[in-house]
């Protein structure tokens, strides 16, 4: 799938899931490295809804922070910065960030 942000074409990559049950399919967007810290825009195609949410994760940690999210589109991501939190293994997060750290 090629989804466009600001004009420039993405491609949209399926995130694999560790554990079934979740209704929602999620896709990695994009993904900047700067040392062992990657940010990265992924979003949620749910039931009922789609939401994306822009990440950090620290690969040396493996722990995440929440930058912000949005139901409406990337652009519309207002940053809202969490802390950096541990992650739950076989949640949606846990499997991004395995997703991102292996690349």
């Amino acid at each position: 799938t090629i989804a466009f942000i600001s004009g420039s074409a993405v491609a949209e990559t399926l995130i694999p899931r560790s554990v079934s049950g979740d209704k929602g399919k999620y896709y990695l967007l994009e993904s900047k490295r700067n040392g062992n810290v990657i940010t990265a825009i992924h979003k949620r195609v749910g039931v009922y809804d789609t939401y994306y949410t822009k990440t950090e994760t620290n690969c040396s940690t493996m722990k995440m922070r929440e930058i912000g999210g949005s139901e409406v589109s990337v652009k519309a991501i207002k940053p809202n910065p969490t802390k950096w939190f541990e992650l739950v293994q076989g949640s949606s997060k846990s499997d991004l960030a395995i997703f991102l750290c292996r690349r």
